[in-house]
C-alpha cells in the first residue's frame, strides 16, 4: 500500500503538470537531443561522434533532471550495451556488465581513475553516485586501451562534475516509496575576474531510504564541488567528489551449485547486523593552455580513494538470526550442509565478522593536443600509483604498484574530409609484473552526406589485480594479464531534415589468458586445501547494438535501442558455456514530450533471462515501464515525479534477491 500510494502522488504531479501547459508549443533549447551532433570529450581529442570509429553515448545533466532520475544505475540502464544485476532496493549491491564483460570497464571521474588496484573495480559505488550532481556521462564502448590503458576491453564510463555557468542557488526535497527521503542543495556562478572569468559550483545531497526487507536501509551523504578560472588561452581548475554511504541487506539462503530450474529455492532472512559502509572520494586539478591555434597542452593531477567495510554484529543465542522452512524432502542447507525434510525449520546463523579494504590511486596525466581541419591528435604520458590494504577477522595484507605510460592517438581527415583514419598506440610499464603494449586502427567514411560507415580493430588487456597477485592466502605471482582483441564496425545515418538519426554497431571481442580461481591447484599456504588464481580460460563476446531517435513533431521525440550480446566462457574442459549474469537480448523504447512549461515521458526497458553465478539456473527476463514528469510552475519552482516499474512486474536480476514492485518518487526544486 505504501508503494502504490507514493505512485499515485507521482502520477498526480505529472498529470496535473500537463494541463496548464498544454497550449505551449515551443520546446526549450535542448542541447542533449540525440538528434544533434555531440562532441566526446573523454576521447581526449574533442572529436565528434561522427568522426569516431567506435560507438559512444553521451548523457547530460539536462536529460537526468528532465527524467527525474534518482539512480545513476537507472540513468545508464537506458543506454545500449549496459546491463545490471541489482539485489534489492536503492543503493544495494549490484554488478554491471558492458558488452557482456563484468571486469574490464574503466571508470573515470574528471579524468581520474576510480578502479581500485586491489579489486580492479569500484565496488557498489556506481549505484550510489547521485546522478543529479553529474554534468556529463560519456560511455565509450569497445576497447580504449590506447587512451586509458588497462581494464578497458568493454569500454570506459567517464563522469564529470557540475560546472557553474550562471548565478543560481537551489534546494530540492523528495519523498517516495520505501520511505525515500532526499534533500539536495547547490549554488553556482560565473563572474568576471581580472582579464578572465571564474566559475564555481558546490552541491550536496542527503538520502535516507528503506529497503524491500525488514531492517534494510540505504543512507548516503555526498558533496561535490568544482571551480575553474579561464583567461585568454589559459584554464586552471579543480574539483572534488566525496561520499559517505551505507546499506543493510538481508541474508540470502539459496540452493548450492548444481540446482535445476525445477528444484531451485531461495529465501532472504532479515539481518539487522549486516552493514556495508563506503567512504569514497576523488580530487582532480588541471591546467590547460592553448600554445598556438593548433596546439594545446593539459596536465591533470589528482587521486581517488575508497574505504569499504562490512560489519556483522554478534548475537545472543549463538548468532541465530531466524529460521526458514525446508522446501522439499532431502533439502541441503547451504550453510550447514545438513539435510532436512519438507517443512522442517532450518536455523540461520550469522556470527560476528568484519572485513575492510582501503584503496588509493594517485594519478598524473600530461598530454599535448594538436587540432586542425585535417588532423586531431593527442600525445601523452601518465603515472598511476595504486595502494590496496585488505583486513578483517581473517587477517590482512598490504599491496602496491605503479604504472608509467606513454600514448598517442590521431584522427586524420582524407579525401576532402569524407574519410577519417584513426591510429593509436600505448605502452604501459608496471612495477609489479611487466610492460604491455596496445594499439588500435580505425576508419570512418562518409558514403553520402549524413551516411557514414566506420570500423575499428583494437587490442586491450585486463591487468591482474593486486589481490590476485599478492593475496597471502590464494594470490599467484605468476598470473599475467588477460589479453583481448576486438573488431568493431557499423553505420551512422541522419535523415528527414535531421529529424531522424540512427546507428548500428557490430562487435566481436576475444579474450585469452582469462584469470580465474582454479580449485584444482594445490595451495601449500592452506593446509590440506586447494585453490588459487591462475590463467586458464578464454572469453568471447559478440553482438549488435542498434540505436535510433526520431523527432515526431517539434515537441515529441522517440528514442529506441536494442542490444544482442552473445558472451561465452571456456570451462575446465575447454568447452564454451554461456556467460553467467549476462542477458542475451535487451532494449529500451523512450518517448519524451517537451514544451516550455513541462517535460513528461516514458521509458520501457526489456531484458532477457540470465544465468545465476553457478551457471545452472536462469533468472527470468522482465519488462519495466517507467514514467516521469517535471512541471516548471514558475521561473523559480519545479515539481517533478518518477514512477519505476509502473506495471508492477516481478523483477529479478540477482537470483534470490527481492526487488521493489511499483516504485515512485516525487519532489520539488526551488531556485533563488
Amino acid at each position: 500500500m505504501r508503494l502504490r500510494g507514493a505512485a499515485i502522488v507521482a502520477v498526480t504531479v505529472g498529470g496535473w503538470a500537463a494541463l496548464p501547459a498544454a497550449a505551449q508549443s515551443s520546446p526549450p533549447a535542448d542541447q542533449s537531443s540525440p538528434l544533434q551532433e555531440v562532441t566526446v570529450t573523454a576521447s581526449k581529442m574533442a572529436v565528434t561522434q561522427q568522426q569516431m570509429s567506435q560507438a559512444s553515448t553521451v548523457v547530460t545533466n539536462e536529460q537526468i533532471l528532465d527524467q527525474a532520475q534518482t539512480s545513476l544505475t537507472d540513468t545508464l540502464r537506458a543506454q545500449p550495451g549496459i546491463q545490471f544485476e541489482t539485489a534489492g532496493g536503492p543503493g544495494q549491491a549490484l554488478s554491471a556488465r558492458l558488452r557482456g564483460f563484468s571486469d574490464s570497464t574503466l571508470y573515470v571521474f574528471d579524468g581520474i581513475t576510480l578502479n581500485a588496484g586491489g579489486t580492479g573495480g569500484i565496488g557498489y559505488l556506481l549505484g550510489q553516485i547521485d546522478p543529479t550532481m553529474v554534468q556529463r556521462i560519456e560511455v565509450l564502448r569497445g576497447p580504449r586501451a590506447t587512451l586509458y590503458g588497462a581494464d578497458t576491453t568493454s569500454g570506459v564510463i567517464a563522469l564529470s562534475t557540475l560546472e557553474g555557468d550562471h548565478p543560481e542557488s537551489d534546494i530540492a526535497l523528495e519523498g517516495g516509496s520505501l520511505d525515500w527521503r532526499k534533500l539536495r542543495a547547490g549554488t553556482q556562478d560565473r563572474i568576471a575576474a581580472g582579464d578572465g572569468t571564474w566559475s564555481y559550483s558546490l552541491n550536496g545531497s542527503w538520502v535516507d531510504s528503506g529497503g524491500v526487507n525488514r531492517w534494510e536501509f540505504y543512507k548516503n551523504s555526498s558533496l561535490v564541488g568544482r571551480t575553474t578560472y579561464r583567461s585568454g588561452n589559459l584554464e586552471i581548475g579543480g574539483s572534488f567528489y566525496a561520499t559517505d554511504n551505507e546499506f543493510q541487506n538481508a541474508d540470502l539462503i539459496e540452493s548450492i551449485a548444481g540446482a535445476t530450474q525445477a528444484n531451485y529455492f531461495a529465501v532472504q532472512i532479515p539481518d539487522p547486523s549486516d552493514v556495508d559502509h563506503t567512504l569514497a572520494g576523488v580530487v582532480s586539478l588541471w591546467f590547460e593552455q592553448q600554445l598556438s591555434p593548433a596546439l594545446s597542452q593539459r596536465l591533470t593531477v589528482g587521486g581517488s580513494g575508497q574505504d569499504f567495510s562490512i560489519h556483522n554484529g554478534d548475537y545472543a543465542n549463538g548468532g541465530l538470526i531466524g529460521y526458514y522452512r525446508a522446501p522439499y524432502d532431502g533439502w541441503t542447507d547451504p550453510d550447514s550442509y545438513l539435510s532436512y525434510d519438507a517443512g522442517q525449520r532450518v536455523p540461520v546463523y550469522q556470527y560476528a565478522y568484519s572485513y575492510k579494504t582501503l584503496s588509493n590511486n594517485d594519478e598524473a596525466d600530461y598530454n599535448l593536443r594538436y587540432r586542425t581541419d585535417a588532423v586531431s591528435a593527442v600525445f601523452g604520458a601518465t603515472y598511476l600509483g595504486q595502494i590496496y590494504d585488505e583486513g578483517g577477522s581473517a587477517g590482512g595484507s598490504h599491496e602496491a604498484q605503479a604504472t608509467r605510460s606513454v600514448y598517442g592517438d590521431a584522427v586524420i581527415a582524407l579525401a576532402g574530409s569524407r574519410l577519417h583514419a584513426e591510429l593509436g598506440a600505448r605502452l604501459d610499464s608496471y612495477t609489479e609484473w611487466t610492460s604491455q603494449g596496445t594499439y588500435s586502427a580505425g576508419l570512418t567514411y562518409e558514403v553520402v552526406p549524413d551516411f557514414t560507415l566506420y570500423a575499428n580493430y583494437g587490442t586491450s588487456f585486463t591487468q591482474p589485480t593486486l589481490d590476485q597477485l599478492y593475496n597471502p592466502d590464494y594470490g599467484n605471482r605468476r598470473v599475467t594479464p588477460e589479453n583481448a582483441a576486438t573488431l568493431e564496425g557499423g553505420a551512422r545515418a541522419r535523415g528527414l531534415d535531421s529529424r531522424w538519426s540512427g546507428s548500428l554497431t557490430y562487435w566481436h571481442s576475444y579474450v585469452s589468458n582469462v584469470i580465474a580461481f582454479d580449485y584444482s591447484i594445490y595451495n601449500p599456504r592452506e593446509v590440506g586445501d586447494y585453490g588459487e588464481y591462475a590463467n586458464a580460460a578464454a572469453e568471447r563476446s559478440q553482438g549488435v547494438e542498434i540505436a535510433t531517435a526520431y523527432r515526431i513533431v517539434r515537441a515529441l521525440a522517440l528514442t529506441a535501442n536494442y542490444t544482442r550480446t552473445d558472451a561465452y566462457l571456456t570451462g575446465a574442459a575447454g568447452l564454451w558455456s554461456f556467460m553467467v549474469g549476462n542477458a542475451r537480448n535487451m532494449g529500451n523504447v523512450g518517448l519524451a514530450y517537451q514544451v516550455e512549461r513541462f517535460d513528461i515521458g516514458t521509458n520501457w526497458y526489456l531484458t532477457d533471462h540470465r544465468l545465476r553465478w553457478a551457471g545452472d539456473v536462469w533468472a527470468p527476463g522482465y519488462d519495466r515501464l517507467d514514467l516521469y514528469g517535471r512541471v516548471h510552475l514558475s521561473d523559480r519552482l519545479d515539481l517533478y515525479g518518477r514512477i519505476q516499474n509502473a506495471l508492477d512486474r516481478k523483477i529479478v536480476e540477482t537470483l534470490g534477491y527481492r526487488n521493489p514492485g511499483i516504485y515512485a518518487v516525487g519532489g520539488a526544486n526551488y531556485r533563488f
